[in-house]
């Protein structure tokens, strides 16, 4: 019943070796390392993207509009209710397309669970309240039933004022 001594045997220390401990906890940190990425990561983001072409339109009265896509992006696996407002440009009104409420500074849009919700959206700001060629403001987008929030600064381009 014993093995020749000319047949190679099996020895636990060729496997588990001083390498092995390296490469085991290499691997173990970069699992930790992603696996806290994920539980980290933003669960609703916003997106903004100024339309190009138009950069800006002048309207009857005076104002100017400044057209936007918003995408906002909720990764949860069920629907909820986000808050967009816009912050930082006083008396700046905006409109959603496809949306049916008065213009405002916020409105209350539904995305759907684990989906991307686009969105066209119109800045317009009085004649008087523009204050150079472009202007930065703030598109603010809130959950209140989980307390998640997400920003992201745009600019709102107007015409060059003559001196």
């Amino acid at each position: 019943g014993l093995f020749s001594d000319r047949v190679a045997h099996f020895h636990i220390r060729k496997i588990f070796r001083p390498r092995t401990y390296v490469y085991m906890a290499m691997w173990s940190l970069i699992g930790l390392g992603l696996l806290y990425s994920l539980l980290t990561r933003d669960r609703l983001e916003i997106n903004v993207l100024h339309d190009r072409n138009p950069q800006f339109v002048t309207l009857s009265d005076g104002s100017i509009r400044n057209g936007y896509t918003v995408k906002l992006l909720n990764m949860i696996p069920e629907p909820r209710t986000v808050i967009v407002t816009i912050a930082g440009l006083p008396g700046a009104e905006m409109s959603i397309v496809g949306v049916d409420l008065p213009v405002g500074r916020s409105f209350a849009i539904q995305v759907e669970p684990d989906r991307l919700k686009m969105l066209k959206v119109f800045v317009r700001l009085p004649a008087e309240q523009i204050h150079g060629e472009a202007q930065t403001f703030t598109l603010q987008v809130e959950d209140k039933a989980s307390f998640e929030s997400n920003e992201y600064t745009a600019t709102f381009n107007a015409p060059e004022i003559a001196r």
